[in-house]
């Protein structure tokens, strides 16, 4: 009897030092990435390509980390423009055509569909195999882009969920 009051003792002690295992974080949901395109694309349509920088700061609200929720932005021709998490990428343009160069990373195909779909109907959702960066593992993800613009200019605001 003294061994299970320990034991519950001690798993108590562990939940209340460490409450993300009691309280892992909710799951994004598709309504949540829509929410923070609009945020992101409203923001866009008043500010321009000064929102991006926003946009690009981890700190901000257009990334949530704990979720794997961010934002990230497109021109119309393909070239990324904001990405909290690859700062690394941002400016490299994924609109090269696979059949000019051979065959290109899923990234570029990716891209592709996203901007094109937007471009097209204004919104959608497109899946695809992604890493999760934090955890190195391949899981299909399910990503918003809508079309917004600003100054004659189109952006393509996106945002994916597991």
């Amino acid at each position: 009897m003294k061994a299970k009051i320990l034991i519950i003792m001690l798993l108590c002690a562990v939940l209340v030092a460490f409450p993300k295992i009691a309280y892992p974080a909710e799951r994004a949901t598709e309504e949540d990435a829509m929410q923070m395109v609009e945020a992101a694309g409203n923001l866009i349509e008043v500010m321009g390509d000064t929102a991006l920088a926003i946009i690009s700061d981890p700190s901000r609200g257009c990334c949530d980390r704990e979720r794997h929720l961010y934002v990230f932005v497109y021109s119309d021709d393909v070239v990324l423009l904001a990405d909290p998490l690859r700062h690394d990428v941002i400016g490299v343009s994924f609109s090269r055509n696979p059949d000019d160069y051979g065959n290109e990373p899923a990234s570029v195909n990716v891209s592709n569909m996203i901007v094109g779909k937007a471009m097209k109907e204004g919104s959608g959702w497109t899946d695809y195999p992604y890493v999760i960066p934090e955890l190195g593992q391949i899981s299909m993800k399910h990503t918003y882009g809508k079309l917004f613009r600003h100054a004659g200019k189109n952006y393509i605001v996106c945002c994916g969920v597991w």
